[in-house]
């Protein structure tokens, strides 16, 4: 999955490849408890035990009470899901979407699914983020009915002031937090009043249950409206109150996912380890990388001082047998499905997709290989 096509040549000494992502997820004797509990109750879908228990822990964790958390199928489906409840309930009616050019595709393939027409906007050099005082400026503002911020990399975007442009224009916005959740369950961390944010539960995130996404909320409202357009538009009925898909999470999933979160303090020690392993040593060879925690702690990034020192270090990286990749390719308009998709001037989002490479990454990273990676970054 995660191996370059066509593979690169082994490494000069004949060492394996190293790879840029190898996940790991609970291991065996840690699922049996909750797999024991899965034929005890022989529910196996549609809301069971564990998805239950699964969503009032991780609500009490983010300090969201009991209620503040839907769980999915997927990270894709989770954005479907807020979108769609988020557009219910707004006030606005426009048909247009304003979504960042550089960002993940499945930010534009769920507003798409939707319904929503997309245009592309360009991205803050800082944040690498839309910003939401820019977007009050925006000369289509009037057409739109959703705006969809990303989180790239699970930076730190400003969602009190997304939460301030949707109650001054009216506009449903949802959070793209794909890769914020070992973030948003640090100390100290708030989530907005009642904008939802969509996170992924994939097995290359941080925290991860293979394929799983969580929809996360102060609003309840919202959130009965994410649970009916995951449930095939059923709640405590069996009338269907809306066009629904069925995105539920299945109890084995949630299994997984459960023996994910007693772990979790263990697994993140280690991503600790690798950020700071990955800090160090770029300090000490004079390369700037963004590690955990200004970004998720299953990204290791180097940002190059302009693309052609990138494709330098990307050439270095490959004949050294080490794994990259430019997690968000080009931006959208790079690729097929969207390149049609109309769009504003987008300098920044294609000079920092040019410029970012992600370095591996993953909880049993050895010092020495991480060493190996800096090494040939610096020389």
């Amino acid at each position: 999955m995660l191996t370059p096509t066509p593979p690169g040549p082994p490494p000069p000494d004949n060492r394996p490849r190293l790879p840029v992502a190898r996940p790991a997820l609970p291991r065996t004797e840690t699922l049996v408890p909750y797999l024991r509990q899965i034929d005890e109750s022989r529910i196996y879908s549609n809301h069971g035990p564990l998805v239950a228990q699964l969503e009032a822990r991780m609500a009490a964790r983010l300090g969201l009470g009991r209620t503040g958390v839907i769980s999915c199928s997927t990270g894709t489906m989770a954005l479907v899901a807020a979108i769609r409840a988020a557009r219910g309930l707004s006030r606005s009616r426009g048909g247009l979407c304003l979504l960042p050019a550089y960002t993940f595709v499945a930010t534009a393939g769920a507003a798409l699914s939707c319904g929503y027409d997309c245009h592309l906007v360009d991205i803050d050099p800082a944040s690498w983020a839309m910003e939401p005082a820019a977007l009050r400026r925006h000369p289509r503002l009037s057409e739109v009915g959703l705006v969809l911020p990303v989180a790239p990399y699970g930076r730190g975007i400003d969602l009190q002031g997304w939460q301030d442009f949707q109650d001054e224009t009216g506009i449903a916005v949802v959070i793209d937090a794909a890769a914020c959740l070992d973030g948003l369950m640090a100390p100290g961390r708030d989530l907005p009043r009642s904008i939802p944010l969509a996170v992924s539960l994939h097995a290359t995130k941080s925290f991860g249950c293979g394929e799983g996404g969580l929809v996360l909320s102060r609003d309840t409202l919202l959130l009965q409206e994410a649970y009916k357009g995951l449930n095939n538009g059923f709640y405590l009925s069996r009338e269907a109150q809306v066009v629904g898909l069925n995105g539920k999470m299945s109890e084995y999933a949630a299994a997984v996912a459960l023996a994910e979160l007693d772990g979790f303090a263990q697994k993140r020690a280690q991503w600790e380890r690798v950020a700071a392993s990955y800090a160090r040593a770029g300090a000490e060879a004079g390369v700037r990388l963004w590690t955990a925690p200004e970004v998720s702690a299953c990204y290791a990034l180097i940002e190059a001082r302009d693309a052609g020192q990138a494709a330098t270090m990307a050439g270095r990286l490959h004949a050294a047998g080490i794994d990259f990749r430019a997690w968000y390719g080009a931006g959208l308009p790079a690729h097929p499905a969207y390149a049609g998709l109309s769009r504003d001037p987008l300098p920044v989002s294609a000079d920092v997709a040019a410029r970012l490479i992600g370095l591996p990454c993953f909880t049993d990273l050895a010092e020495a290989d991480i060493a190996r990676v800096v090494a040939v970054l610096a020389a």
